[in-house]
């Protein structure tokens, strides 16, 4: 994935979800996403994977999905319960 489409997805997950959407590049092209917003809260984590990877499947061409290695996603609050 570059780095221009691994901004469009970030655009496009802000203004999917809103709250805070961080991306770290892994090794070149590959990337681990971190999400955290509202919109999250009281959701089961399958029902908010589903609602990312909606979102991933619009944005990239199918074989650069292949280079998100994770996303996590967050209600507010649930980030400091996680020991990463």
């Amino acid at each position: 994935m570059t780095h221009e489409q691994a901004d469009e997805l970030l655009t496009a997950l802000e203004s999917r979800f809103g709250g805070d959407v961080e991306a770290e590049e892994v090794s070149p092209g590959r990337y681990r996403i971190m999400i955290e917003t509202p919109t999250f809260t009281n959701m089961p984590h399958l029902t908010r994977q589903d609602r990312l990877w909606e979102v991933v499947d619009e944005v990239l061409p199918r074989e650069n999905t292949l280079d998100i290695t994770l996303i996590i996603a967050f209600a507010p609050g649930e980030r400091e319960l996680t020991p990463y």
